[in-house]
């Protein structure tokens, strides 16, 4: 075993596969931290609370509209922010090692959002990078909040989805220690995928294959109990208000999960002028439709 643990961080959105890779990790033999100290719902878990509060400081307690560059610029440099970071990293790092554990996992969907910060703080990690047809996230995050997917801004979460795979793919560019997982591939075929996954972790961690069967099996259980609970009938080139640059990266994700160092050149991909205005415009009508429907309820209520 390595003198310190190896930290790998999954690095998706919301209801991209973030739960169902970090339980895959988990089964291969990565710390998730102490029972107390990890979030859990029915909907997803393995969060660890510590991330989640720096999180929340980070994005200023709204995870749906993106922070402008300079204001994530300015908490890139705050001292006390990178002090708060640098404990709880260490603080997984010697609970890793007192559970004699090769490597540890993070997950929380607002990675891609904050990874300008974390980037600099956590140092050579192992990037797990999950990808999903974006529709089915976007619909099936919209099912979380209690929203009818006629009633998703999709174009909205288009424009959302698209900075954050490009926040993902400009920072992990350098890395060598990435694998990306194709959601819908872990489903279909998850012996051959967690085969895959199994062998690139215990490369990356330098692990012995001797025992790498009962690493399989023990991970492919795991996707045994998952459900595929929403499956987008058409591609993403049939999506009438899917852009362009939005197409083409989900098709360049796609050929990333079996060639993860294709080249990446971010203006490929371009975000349209105005998309964050149009996210937040588009968040402030979902959130006054919700708060008024709320409002009407309690007054039937009354």
């Amino acid at each position: 075993m390595c003198s310190m643990p190896h930290r790998i961080i999954v690095s998706g959105i919301y209801r991209s596969g973030t739960s169902l890779n970090a339980g895959l990790i988990r089964n291969w033999g990565a710390y998730t931290g102490r029972e107390d100290d990890v979030f859990k719902d029915e909907y997803g878990y393995l969060e660890h609370l510590s991330l989640q509060k720096l999180n929340d400081d980070l994005l200023n307690n709204n995870s749906r509209v993106p922070l402008p560059p300079d204001e994530m610029g300015e908490k890139v440099q705050d001292p006390i922010l990178k002090e708060q970071a640098l404990e709880i990293l260490n603080a997984m790092d010697r609970e890793a090692e007192q559970n004699q554990a090769v490597a540890w996992v993070w997950k929380d969907p607002r990675i891609p959002l904050v990874i300008p910060f974390w980037a600099q703080i956590w140092g050579e990690v192992i990037y797990i990078i999950p990808v999903r047809h974006p529709v089915e996230t976007i619909i099936s995050a919209a099912r979380m909040d209690g929203l009818e997917p006629d009633e998703v801004p999709l174009s909205a979460g288009l424009a959302y989805w698209q900075f954050c795979m490009l926040n993902v793919l400009t920072y992990t560019n350098d890395s060598q220690r990435k694998c990306f997982m194709p959601f819908d591939q872990l489903v279909r075929f998850p012996q051959s995928e967690c085969t895959r996954l199994c062998h690139f972790l215990d490369e990356q961690c330098r692990v012995s294959q001797e025992n790498a069967g009962l690493r399989i099996r023990s991970m492919t259980s795991h996707i045994a109990i998952e459900n595929y609970h929403f499956q987008h009938p058409r591609s993403l080139a049939e999506v009438s208000v899917a852009t362009r640059e939005q197409r083409a990266l989900y098709d360049f994700l796609r050929v990333k999960t079996m060639y993860p160092g294709e080249s990446f050149i971010e203006d490929d991909f371009a975000l349209y002028p105005g998309w964050r205005e149009y996210i937040q415009a588009m968040d402030m009508l979902v959130t006054y439709g919700n708060t008024k429907e709320a409002n009407g309820y309690a007054s039937q209520k009354d």
